[in-house]
Parts: C-alpha cells; structure tokens; sequence
C-alpha cells in the first residue's frame, strides 16, 4: 500500500523586480515512485494580506487554506509578494504584485506541470488574484477570496465566467467594510457564491475551522 505525504520547501523563483520567496508543497508517495510522477498535478496557490500592515505569507488564514487543499491532494505554493521576507523589490500597491503571481503561476503551470490552478487570496491578496485571474482566466480553474479589501484595489464589475468564484467574510469584520464586499458582490455578473461567517472578524480569530470547512467543501465540489 503507498503512502502520500505532503511537505513544504522553500524555493527562490526570478520574480519581475528580484527574487521571490516561495514555499512550495508537494506530495510523495513512499511505496510506488511511478505513481508520483504519472499522477495528473493539480495545485492550490494563496496570496497573502496587505505587506505594509505585516502581511506575510505565513499569515495564519494563508496557512490554514494552504494546509486544507493539501488535505486533498493538491500541490501548493504560498509566497511573499515583493519587498516582503526574503522577497525582493518595493511595495507596488497591488500592480507589481500581480506580475509576482504571473510568474508563480507559469512556474507552476510550466515547470512544475501542474494541469489545474486553483487561486485564493486574503485580504490585499485577495483583491490582487481576483484582478489576475479576470485578466489570465485561462490560466485559473477555481478562485477564492477570503475578505477581499474592496477598498483598497479597483474592485471589477465581472468575474470570469470559466470558473466558479467565492466570497468568503465575516459580518464583524474590523478592517474590511462587510457592506462595501456584500454591495460588491450583489453587482458581480456572473454572481459568486457568498458565505458569511456570523461574529467573525477580519482574522478569523477562533472561527479558522469554520473557514477550512466551508473552503474544504467548495473545493472539493469542483475538483471532484
């Protein structure tokens, strides 16, 4: 009988204004090498909250999400936007952030070979993977987005119809406007799915496992 187990390892990718601090997860099986490499891949890529109030992609929401889809099989990458950790680069409002999701993205498409790549984001980097994959749907096959600042990135009008969308916030939240993410979603076309977490707030604090949950099960809906 094999054994799949999933790890972490930190890799440093040639990002668009220096050099990328990723950490990439993958799975091993211990028992059939074959399997391992003739098994289709499919991965999981999070973006982390807003780098000029700590965001990190060891944020704990980061974490949880990343921890979740690696439950189910998918490879992983978290990494640090430019300028923050061991990223290279200054700060660009979101604008250069997203070329440093351009170029995860191919390497997991094109030197990793992953077929499928479910993106997310948390707050700041949520608003950043839902511009990129409007503007590269081809290259997305799920999108979720934990408390996208709505107010801090031009927020569009329209998902891409090639994939499903959700929207994920608590009605407590401290740093993100619950009613300017709920008036955005009620004008997205087509219409994400909505979940709001009752007395959440911006973190998640105490309610991690009712996000994993709801996340687990959206995700599993679309890779099955």
């Amino acid at each position: 009988m094999s054994v799949k187990t999933w790890s972490e390892k930190a890799v440093s990718l040639a990002g668009p204004a220096g050099k990328l601090d990723v950490r990439l997860g993958q799975h091993t099986v211990s028992s059939d090498a074959s399997a391992a490499l003739t098994e289709e891949r499919i991965g999981f890529i999070m973006c982390h909250p807003h780098p000029l109030y700590s965001g990190t992609m060891d944020n704990k929401v980061v974490t949880t999400l990343v921890r979740a889809a690696s439950q189910q099989s998918l490879d992983t990458i978290r990494f640090n936007f430019r300028s923050v950790g061991q990223s290279e680069g200054e700060h660009d409002h979101g604008k250069g952030e997203q070329d440093d999701l351009d170029t995860v993205v191919d390497y997991a498409l094109n030197e990793l070979g992953w077929s499928q790549v479910f993106l997310a984001g948390f707050s700041f980097g949520a608003g950043v993977a839902c511009l990129y994959a409007g503007k590269h749907a081809e290259k997305v096959h799920g999108l979720f987005l934990v408390a996208p600042a709505v107010h801090h990135f031009d927020a569009p009008s329209t998902l891409p119809f090639e994939f499903e969308s959700h929207v994920y916030m608590g009605d407590a939240d401290e740093v993100v406007p619950f009613d300017e993410v709920e008036h955005w979603v009620d004008l997205l076309t087509p219409q994400p799915h909505w979940h709001i977490f009752e007395g959440a707030g911006h973190f998640f604090h105490g309610r991690l496992i009712d996000l994993k949950k709801s996340f687990l099960e959206d995700l599993l809906r679309i890779i099955n």
